[in-house]
């Protein structure tokens, strides 16, 4: 394979691969590309392009697609960057989403308007099952997606700019719902705590529940959790690994994915006392199973020692809290309910974010701020009577 370059303006240079004959059309094949940039640059892209053609693996990205793109980039990044959860998620906005409304604009054509105009049809449109808007936090994931793709595109030069960052992302327009922000956001009260712990004692839930509300862990951090992991000396426990669920993968563990999740907390001595009870039956179960026991060292999993599914706990329990008298919520809101006792005991916010392990106190804030209305008569309050 022959090439060359030869000067195209200043810092330009314009490359020429005679890339041989197309076996469809027997039609000479010619590579052109301008490059930005100092010539020894220029050289050394000459070569990898001669080398891709030689090889048979150039790809003439001048007239990829956008979609073409996204889809090239999941499976190269998404599977060596992502977790599976993440990749997923990824998966459906690109494929459910972008790809059906932007996958056929030429990657290097694709502009600030095209991205804005995207926007204003996900508000229009709503969400995908058709239960209402989406809201701003799933805008804002929508172009965090498109932005680091773009990034990736901007990097491999195979655009001169990323278009994402001259869009602004619109907010939807609010709603009942989205008045305080809070429509996620729900707990029990303390009333509804004492029915609720009550009543599953006689399930096999008893002692999640239990530790859910005391310490505010997620669900996959809670069915991660491992014996090892609690130090019942010293009355604490260490996140170290979480439970996930996708259908391609099926039950999976890993490292929680910031620095702030892998935390160690304090926990009660009725904790202490919950899970060591819990333990006894577990080492029952164990000796009832024998060798079919599953040992993983979990604190919380299926009787024969098998992870447990993430979903089972979570169908479970809306479902549950409805047959004992009290309000459908999703398992998730132990965790709220957790920070919500925690702001009503007069806990710093610092404290309360370290413990849920949120990547910053901002996260902590916006979640709850709606649980602590009465805080700032109170910091005004004591502000008067120190200058008093």
């Amino acid at each position: 394979m022959a090439g060359h370059i030869k000067k195209h303006g200043p810092g330009k240079w314009l490359i020429t691969v005679e890339a041989g004959k197309d076996p469809g059309t027997g039609k000479r094949k010619r590579i052109r590309r301008v490059f930005e940039g100092k010539k020894a640059d220029a050289e050394r892209e000459l070569a990898r392009l001669v080398a891709e053609a030689e090889k048979g693996t150039f790809l003439d990205t001048s007239k990829m697609t956008f979609g073409e793109y996204l889809t090239a980039w999941l499976e190269d990044y998404g599977s060596i960057r992502l977790s599976p959860t993440t990749q997923r998620r990824y998966s459906q906005i690109i494929n459910l989403r972008v790809i059906p409304k932007l996958g056929q604009v030429p990657l290097n054509q694709l502009k600030p308007f095209h991205i804005q105009n995207f926007y204003r049809q996900l508000i229009e449109e709503g969400r995908l099952d058709g239960k209402g808007p989406l809201s701003h936090a799933s805008i804002v994931y929508h172009h965090r997606v498109i932005h680091k793709a773009l990034d990736s595109a901007l990097k491999q030069q195979l655009i001169q700019v990323n278009p994402a960052d001259a869009v602004e992302i619109p907010k939807p327009p609010p709603t009942i719902d989205d008045a305080d922000e809070v429509e996620n956001v729900k707990v029990l009260s303390g009333k509804e705590i004492e029915i609720l712990q009550e009543a599953s004692k006689d399930t096999p839930y008893y002692a999640l529940i239990f530790v859910a509300i005391r310490t505010g862990l997620r669900r996959g951090e809670l069915l991660g959790l491992r014996w090892k992991d609690i130090d019942f000396k010293e009355k604490t426990l260490t996140v170290r690994q979480t439970l996930g669920y996708t259908p391609e993968k099926g039950i999976y563990f890993k490292v929680p994915k910031t620095k702030k999740s892998r935390r160690k907390i304090d926990i009660s001595d009725e904790v202490v006392k919950v899970l060591k009870e819990h333990r006894k039956k577990q080492l029952q179960e164990k000796l009832f199973h024998g060798q079919t026991y599953q040992d993983n060292d979990l604190v919380f999993c299926q009787p024969n020692g098998a992870p447990m599914h993430p979903d089972t706990p979570s169908s479970w329990f809306p479902d549950f809290l409805e047959k004992i008298g009290l309000p459908r919520l999703t398992f998730h809101c132990l965790r709220h309910t957790h920070a919500s006792l925690l702001l009503q005991a007069g806990v710093d916010i610092k404290v309360i974010s370290e413990r849920l392990g949120h990547s910053s106190i901002r996260i902590t804030y916006d979640i709850y701020s709606h649980l602590m209305p009465g805080m700032q008569k109170e910091a005004v309050n004591k502000l008067e009577n120190l200058l008093k």
